[in-house]
């Protein structure tokens, strides 16, 4: 049997993928894990021999903790659960040694063929299809202005509307941490007008 060890902090999600892939009787799923500082011991303590892996976590986000898994156990089969679909993260992934990348879209019977594929030694990323020029353009964005994965999820909540303390509860992080997040794009940017003056700036520097 393959055993199979889901790290995410999402309850919801990981309860109802494991309940979904326990129907399998190829796949023994082991006893999940809610919080990313746990993920090192339990990958020790359990020995699975496929992590499927949330990749934006609060405490240790999914890139990090494959950077930290790999390290100790260069030949453990990472598989990385996502909400993004952008070729960046897929590649960089990829080039950490992840074996896998799926968008928390996929059917269940993607999920399950991309975990024997991978326990059967093979790699498991999907082929972006509809690269647009804003993709391409989103990175010089990010270079130009040295934004960190964590403000570019801020700045596209504050783009939609959302308050410093909606910000905080939806990334499950504190809302001094949002607040300084906020206050540090502003400063990256040099943004003195609040959420007009950031909209207007990145339809001009990222989206046109």
């Amino acid at each position: 049997m393959i055993k199979i060890l889901i790290i995410d902090d999402h309850k919801l999600f990981s309860n109802g993928l494991a309940s979904l892939l326990q129907i399998y009787p190829d796949f023994n799923i082991l006893p999940q894990v809610y919080d990313s500082t746990f993920g090192m011991e339990k990958i020790q303590l359990l020995n699975p021999d496929v992590v499927m892996l949330d990749f934006n976590m609060p405490k240790i986000n999914g890139m990090e903790l494959t950077k930290m898994i790999l390290k100790t156990w260069p030949l453990q089969k990472i598989l990385i659960l996502s909400m993004y679909n952008e070729e960046r993260y897929i590649k960089e992934f990829k080039e950490l040694g992840a074996k896998g990348y799926l968008t928390k879209t996929e059917e269940i019977e993607v999920v399950k063929e991309a975990i024997l594929n991978i326990f059967n030694g093979k790699l498991v990323f999907k082929k972006i299809e509809n690269l647009s020029e804003n993709s391409h353009h989103d990175d010089i964005f990010i270079k130009k202005f040295s934004i960190t994965h964590r403000e570019e999820e801020i700045i596209n909540l504050m783009v939609d509307g959302f308050t410093t303390r909606q910000i905080a509860e939806k990334l499950f992080i504190s809302y001094f941490t949002a607040e300084t997040h906020r206050k540090n794009i502003y400063t990256k940017l040099a943004i003195k007008g609040g959420e007009r003056e950031l909209i207007k700036f990145m339809k001009v520097n990222k989206f046109e």
